[in-house]
């Protein structure tokens, strides 16, 4: 017996000192490192050959997951060709999922020596569909490299490490890099300088434009190093075509860097050298791996010898993310069928183009972003990018240690300046973006350069643990927040049925009118077994590739879906009409007991509120829209106006494939709604209008005085990281502009921890209850932009 109670009070003392550990880490920044072998079996194609022999080093997928400042950040460099389109998605999407983040908060890089696997998993979708063999982009072996990363992050998050420093140190690189791109009298590309160039005469030409600066970030728990970051601008080659999978002369250079410094994990970083390689240094022979290798190192230890610490906390790491659409040349879809014809190394170089292209024309971004601890920048781009980025990303803030890795989704392929264009040259040749591009990158840089950092706000209760102070930190417990918010609404409004095993919508058309941009159809469907939505289909005449689409729902009227048809007394009410005309395919019901709902007997519908019967029937409307062959399922939104302002939010909250949510008039907080002595008395307290069959009739037995389990802000944060605009006019009478603005006050840390700032907008417009016409040019523009969609055509009042 006293064995037995030494033991339980050994097991108490234990317990007890566990959850500090726990505590400490959870309230500080921690590192969580992985390291996982990426060279594919003898046999494998590698971007241009087969593999038969395996290097000494051979190839390596290497990361960090930093923990504590919003939700964890992964950055992950891979020692392949590239990462491209759908198998960036896939990287991103896996990664996060193991780290129980979001793919917005994951970097993938590749280092970009040739002698390795290239990934892109739409350009061998687009072979297979062809019935050609994919070749190199056979993805057998993504799939099990992604296995062994998403284990290698779990375990990594088993053990993380306390950052309590960050470290920065830049050194020079001599007699490595030098411009690829010598530009003749005539202003002309007149030579190529190649990676191994063995004409004398280019190689004797000087360095040109190059960054000779590689730069160190370095990670410290006190006095000890867990990783270190390297990045520096040239093409990663001294020669290839070894049908030998290996990391060249910067792997070698990081392994010997590793040797050096052993406690830290190395990750080097290719930055943008789309336009520079080592040609000047190098004519092809062997020994001059060795060499550059050397030389690269000697840069990296100046860098390490020259770092300076910085103490850190979780509120000086910050990420952000902008996505941008590349403009492409319009010549890309010839790839299509010159493929057919062509060799395995274009197919390698073009392909991917193609896939890209596809993307381009669903709206599909390819996201920058920038992770920021105190003054340290790191900018995350895409693409082959010229130096000239590069360059100009460090000129933008020279108060700041700027630096930058390039051959993030490997998509876009080459992408120069504008300068670059004219001049010609096989990289602007090769590349399937425009001169256009540079603005549009650029214009993100400095946007994420110049941001002012927002405090992620750990201590707003939106998001701290139930019944804690303590910070969420996971994805997962994200989840389990916004699970406890849906139950609360579902102790109001009640809990939705089972959608596992519903059939796609029959619909049953009427009547049709074709105008000059659309054809509107009359139709109907049952939403289950004893309802029926009735509604108008708009379907525009001019769809390029697939069109993104907007559930609209109507305002309070007996009118119903005619409101949004243009159809009531109000002016700017027609908002389905409206997107129809600029390209979107539109589908806009009626609210039950009103329309051709109008004698709805909410009895008889099995529902125990009208919100949540709306709420069915909207996510059904989805449904039609999400089997459309004219719609894009990943670019579908939802706008509404009052009523429908409101039940956007509702429907949103409970359907994540809505992407964009645009809600007018439509919301305040609770304690913010005001009905007067008179309502209260006519409706049996504050909340009485609420408690209508038609919304949610549980709240009756709350009233007089009733308090929610549940309130607007709950909803809209349930929905972030989702794009929300809200029109809140100044003069509204229904809901209170000022409970607007402190609804908007506690809901924008969500965004912010999430690093979503600017998807939270809000327009304050002097008018009363409703959606003037600058108003709902913000409010197109907004989805515009967030589907990446050009309007077929402008509004009157856009123009």
């Amino acid at each position: 017996m006293k064995f037995i109670k030494l033991n339980v009070s050994l097991i108490l003392v234990i317990l007890f000192l566990l959850p500090f550990k726990g505590l400490a880490q959870e309230k500080g920044l921690t590192l969580a490192l992985f390291d996982v072998d990426a060279t594919p079996p003898i046999g494998s194609l590698l971007a241009y050959d087969p593999l038969e022999k395996k290097d000494d080093l051979g190839l390596r997928a290497k990361g960090v997951i930093i923990s504590g400042s919003g939700l964890p950040i992964v950055i992950c460099a891979i020692d392949w060709i590239g990462i491209a389109n759908e198998s960036q998605d896939a990287f991103k999407s896996r990664l996060a999922k193991a780290a129980s983040t979001l793919p917005s908060r994951v970097a993938v890089h590749t280092l970009h020596q040739h002698d390795a696997p290239i990934s892109d998993w739409g350009a061998e979708k687009i072979l297979k569909d062809a019935g050609l063999d994919p070749k190199a982009y056979e993805s057998s072996f993504d799939k099990v490299l992604l296995d062994n990363l998403e284990e290698a992050i779990k375990n990594a998050l088993k053990d993380p490490k306390p950052i309590t420093h960050i470290g920065k140190g830049k050194g020079i690189v001599e007699k490595v890099a030098s411009n690829r791109r010598i530009i003749g009298a005539d202003g002309h590309v007149a030579y190529t300088r190649t990676s191994a160039t063995k004409d004398k005469k280019i190689r004797d030409f000087p360095e040109g434009l190059i960054d000779p600066e590689v730069s160190l970030v370095s990670f410290w728990n006190g006095e000890e190093p867990l990783a270190v970051f390297s990045y520096y601008a040239v093409h990663p080659q001294s020669y290839y075509l070894t049908k030998i999978a290996n990391p060249d002369f910067p792997g070698i250079a990081r392994y010997m860097r590793q040797l050096d410094v052993p406690e830290a994990m190395h990750v080097h970083f290719n930055g943008a050298g789309a336009n520079v390689t080592a040609g000047k240094y190098n004519d092809g022979a062997k020994i001059n791996r060795k060499i550059l290798a050397e030389r690269l190192a000697k840069g990296m230890k100046d860098a390490w010898e020259n770092t300076v610490k910085t103490k850190i906390t979780y509120k000086d790491v910050y990420w952000q993310q902008e996505p941008i659409l590349l403009p492409p040349k319009e010549n890309l879809p010839k790839i299509a069928q010159e493929m057919r014809t062509q060799n395995a190394r274009w197919l390698t170089n073009n392909v991917q183009k193609l896939a890209w292209y596809n993307r381009h024309a669903l709206g599909k971004k390819i996201e920058i972003s920038c992770l920021t601890i105190a003054d340290v920048k790191i900018l995350h781009l895409p693409g082959e990018l010229f130096v000239e980025y590069q360059l100009a990303a460090k000129a933008e803030r020279k108060d700041l240690f700027v630096t930058m890795a390039a051959y993030g989704d490997y998509g876009p392929f080459y992408i120069g300046p504008s300068s670059a264009y004219s001049e010609g040259g096989y990289e602007v040749g090769t590349s399937p973006v425009t001169e256009a591009a540079e603005p549009i990158i650029m214009g993100a840089i400095k946007k994420m350069l110049h941001r002012k950092i927002t405090d992620i706000e750990t201590e707003s209760p939106m998001v701290l643990e139930a019944e804690s102070q303590t910070p969420l930190r996971t994805l997962d417990q994200w989840k389990a927040k916004k699970t406890s918010w849906k139950n609360n609404m579902a102790s109001i409004m009640g809990t939705l049925p089972s959608r596992s095993h519903l059939a796609n919508p029959e619909l049953i058309y009427g009547d049709s009118v074709i105008t000059e941009n659309y054809t509107k159809h009359h139709i109907s469907f049952a939403s289950d077994e004893r309802n029926e939505v009735t509604a108008f289909l708009y379907i525009p005449h001019i769809i390029k590739s697939k069109a993104p689409a907007m559930l609209v729902l109507h305002s309070t009227g007996d009118l119903g879906k005619k409101i949004v048809d243009d159809q009531g007394p109000r002016k700017n009410r027609g908002l389905a009409k409206e997107l129809a005309e600029r390209g979107y395919v539109v589908i806009a019901p009626d609210y039950p007991s009103f329309g051709e709902q109008i004698e709805h007997d909410f009895s008889k519908d099995g529902f125990e509120s009208g919100t949540l019967l709306a709420v069915w029937n909207h996510m059904r409307s989805v449904d039609v829209l999400s089997n459309m062959e004219q719609v894009d399922p990943d670019r579908i939104g939802v706008i509404g106006h009052s009523l429908g302002g409101h039940n956007a939010l509702f429907v949103a909250a409970h359907d994540p494939r809505l992407k964009a949510v645009v809600t007018s008039c439509g919301w305040t907080p609770f304690d913010y709604y005001d009905i007067g002595e008179a309502g209260i008395k006519n409706y049996g307290g504050r909340l009485g209008p609420w408690a209508q069959d038609r919304y949610m009739p549980s709240i009756k037995k709350l009233l007089p005085e009733a308090q929610l389990p549940f309130d607007f802000t709950q909803v809209i944060a349930s929905i972030a990281p989702r794009p929300v605009f809200t029109n809140a006019p100044l003069n509204d009478s229904n809901f209170s502009v000022e409970g607007v603005k402190a609804g908007i006050a506690e809901i924008q840390p969500v965004y912010n921890w999430l690093g979503f700032p600017d998807n939270l907008q809000v327009k304050y417009p002097n008018a009363a209850h409703d959606f003037p016409e600058n108003t709902r040019q913000e409010a197109y523009s907004f989805l515009d932009n967030v589907f990446g969609f050009t309007p077929i055509k402008k509004l009157e009042f856009e123009k």
